[in-house]
């Protein structure tokens, strides 16, 4: 489910992300379509500017040319125009310059005026004879803004709004998958702390040398197999309870990792190291409190199966692990015999090309005369 979810996560991150880059690019695409209308327009608009003001010109320059009623009239006509920023005029006592605002278009060069060099200056060539009667070499040339700053500050307003909110939501997406993805990290730290735990108290749990536990199998020595069957037996006695005991043996030889994790699937199987013993080289037995001859056989054959594909090398066919099993079937039965049982269970079973697992049926008459043989009855 956590899977599903962080899938699903992430399509969605994918999906905003995408819109937001759409949106990116539309805005980008509108302003650029803006600021160039804007610049024709502009363009446009200053043209018109600059033929009005040359008519102005040709006309008051046939009743005084250059002289201050003239240039009034000039500098007034410019401080009306939206586009133009700068006027030049001249004749053939020199030249005269108008701009909008004191210092912005001109700049003197050798007592001439001339245009300032401007980044927001249209390049569009603003220039024409005058052609005033009786004046030669009269002429006129403008220069004016690129760009009509009302008309732009209103364009990119417009394209602020959706790129805040695409970045607004970008923001929340990254927010709230970074909460998803700690949280997500924060349960996979659990889980990987609970592993580490489970894995130092199996550690713990593990049996030694020491503790009457092997260091092959980390289960029952085979010696002390016998006295921890002789222990469950009083028990179950003593609660009437019955009890099974499985001996079983791989056909192959085995090495020390294959067998300690066999001992492991076996006492992971029967609920409990304590009730798994060592047997040989290639064996393991089994005690099992509380289980007749019948469910002692049910639990055999199901472990058999359990396992069947775990060990390729060393299954390839049922009988390359055999089982022998005998019960305490209310008989007051000592370790000893309930050990013989089994041994003689398994061997059937390893002999038998067909049964892998036998259980020892015990004959009360021929028990009972065994148990007089030894004086027991």
């Amino acid at each position: 489910m956590r899977m599903f979810r962080s899938n699903k996560t992430s399509v969605i991150g994918i999906i905003i992300a995408c819109l937001c880059i759409l949106v990116y690019l539309v805005v980008m695409v509108y302003v650029i379509i803006g600021i160039n209308t804007n610049m024709s327009q502009r363009r446009l608009v200053a043209e018109q500017e600059f033929y009005d003001i040359a008519d102005l010109a040709r006309s008051a320059g046939h009743l005084s040319f250059m002289d201050e009623a003239f240039n009034d009239i000039i500098q007034d006509a410019l401080k009306r125009c939206a586009a133009l920023e700068g006027v030049i005029i001249s004749g053939p006592n020199g030249e005269e310059g108008f701009e909008k605002e004191p210092g912005r278009a001109l700049i003197m060069v050798n007592n001439s005026p001339r245009f300032r060099n401007r980044f927001d200056f249209s390049r569009q060539p603003l220039y024409q004879p005058l052609q005033i009667q009786g004046l030669r070499n009269t002429n006129i040339q403008a220069v004016a803004g690129a760009f009509d700053y009302a008309d732009l500050s209103g364009i990119l307003k417009r394209a602020l709004l959706p790129v805040v909110i695409s970045l607004a939501v970008a923001f929340f997406t990254i927010l709230i998958g970074s909460l998803r993805g700690k949280q997500g990290m924060t349960e996979k730290q659990k889980e990987k702390k609970a592993e580490t735990v489970k894995e130092k108290e199996q550690e713990k749990a593990k049996p030694d040398a020491s503790s009457g536990y092997s260091e092959r199998g980390h289960c029952v020595r085979q010696e002390n197999t016998e006295s921890r069957l002789t222990e469950e037996l009083r028990r179950c006695t003593a609660a009437e309870q019955d009890l099974s005991f499985i001996a079983m043996e791989f056909k192959l030889e085995m090495d020390d990792s294959s067998y300690a994790r066999f001992a492991a699937d076996t006492a992971r199987f029967f609920s409990s190291r304590n009730f798994v013993c060592e047997k040989g080289e290639r064996g393991i037995a089994v005690i099992c409190p509380g289980l007749n001859l019948d469910a002692g056989f049910l639990n055999a054959g199901e472990f058999h199966t359990r396992i069947m594909g775990k060990y390729p090398s060393l299954i390839k066919v049922q009988t390359d692990l055999c089982m022998g099993l005998s019960a305490r079937c209310g008989r007051p039965v000592d370790a000893e015999r309930l050990m013989f049982e089994a041994e003689e269970a398994l061997e059937r079973a390893l002999m038998d090309p067909v049964s892998h697992i036998v259980a020892f049926k015990s004959d009360p008459e021929k028990y009972r005369e065994f148990m007089e043989s030894r004086g027991e009855n």
